[in-house]
């Protein structure tokens, strides 16, 4: 009895376990068309906002993109948003650079005056 409990434990386990690396793929990002299209065709700023977050997608984008992309009808909450993941992104990659330490637990990263390594301002 004690073995068929057991082994049914380790196959919910197992099932479990691959279960939820299933859940770990996602959707690739939109592209600068596609987000252009969404705009378009009359999809709130909210709404294109929510599936670049779902889709975890970061855009390194020149300012005259940026400037086009205002004029074929992107909304400036949406410009910002590209615009402010692309500055945490290089905030994060730095992060992991300059200070070669992983703080997961809270942010440290300006904890120590370091006399080394750039200055990163991100607007908040």
């Amino acid at each position: 009895m004690r073995i068929k409990i057991t082994a049914l434990a380790t196959i919910f386990l197992g099932i479990s376990l691959l279960g939820g690396c299933a859940g770990l793929q996602h959707r690739p990002a939109p592209t600068i068309e596609q987000v252009v299209e969404m705009a378009q065709s009359g999809k709130s700023a909210e709404d294109i906002i929510a599936e670049l977050r779902l889709t975890r997608a970061v855009y390194a984008l020149r300012a005259s993109q940026i400037v086009g992309l205002h004029d074929q009808g992107v909304p400036n909450p949406v410009l910002d948003y590209m615009q402010d993941t692309y500055a945490e992104h290089i905030h994060w990659n730095a992060r992991l650079q300059y200070e070669r330490q992983f703080y997961w637990w809270h942010d440290c990263f300006y904890c120590y005056r370091r006399h080394y390594g750039p200055v990163i301002i991100v607007p908040r």
